[in-house]
């Protein structure tokens, strides 16, 4: 079975395994059933023990110590630093009343809200997350160091895939430009892209 396809799989197994409509009956939200399942699929890696409620320390603390895991120090920081942001801006704002424990529900309700961050924000978030695990300041991840990308994010899939569906021109390495197209495409997109497995899988 080729990359594309088993990717493909993936992602439709994951979306029949989500009954997103569940997740938004009786609102005006204008989640796509699609989308609010890439939303929940993030949740859930993120929600280590399973309870339907992400913490702060899920969140930042428990990323953290998988990157220490697999990255020198100071890269492991720059992790921290990432996330710690992240849910600032993200989770726990004043939209969310500035709450440190969050649920699928207020995660999906706070996300659809317009914060005021800018494209180029949005852009540094992801070109900061690509220098990261950049080890060797080459301008391109290899499957090892994308690996430790895939492993803060509690992938149990097999890497190859993965690693071929973002890699675009098929070279073997990704670049930035992959990289952060996948990146955007995962969370500000509504449809279906074949890179939408950038983050790993949890199946």
């Amino acid at each position: 079975m080729s990359s594309i396809k088993l990717i493909s799989l993936l992602l439709l197994v994951a979306v029949l395994a989500v009954d997103s409509s569940s997740i938004l009956k009786n609102t005006n939200r204008k989640f796509s059933s699609y989308w609010a399942t890439k939303y929940q699929a993030f949740f859930d890696i993120i929600d280590v023990d399973e309870d339907g409620i992400v913490t702060e320390e899920e969140h930042v603390g428990l990323t953290t110590k998988r990157a220490q895991k697999v990255l020198p120090s100071w890269r492991a920081m720059a992790v921290n630093g990432i996330f710690s942001n992240a849910f600032r801006v993200f989770w726990s704002n004043k939209y969310t009343n500035y709450k440190t424990n969050i649920t699928l529900e207020e995660f999906l309700q706070e996300s659809e809200i317009d914060i005021p961050i800018s494209t180029e924000k949005v852009a540094e978030i992801s070109s900061n997350m690509f220098g990261t695990f950049d080890i060797d300041c080459n301008g391109k991840l290899t499957i090892d160091e994308y690996s430790k990308f895939l492993f803060i994010f509690r992938n149990t899939a097999k890497i190859q895939p993965i690693f071929d569906a973002i890699d675009q021109n098929a070279n073997g390495l990704l670049d930035a430009e992959e990289f952060v197209s996948a990146w955007d495409l995962y969370w500000y997109h509504q449809k279906f892209s074949t890179t939408d497995i950038i983050l790993g899988s949890r199946d």
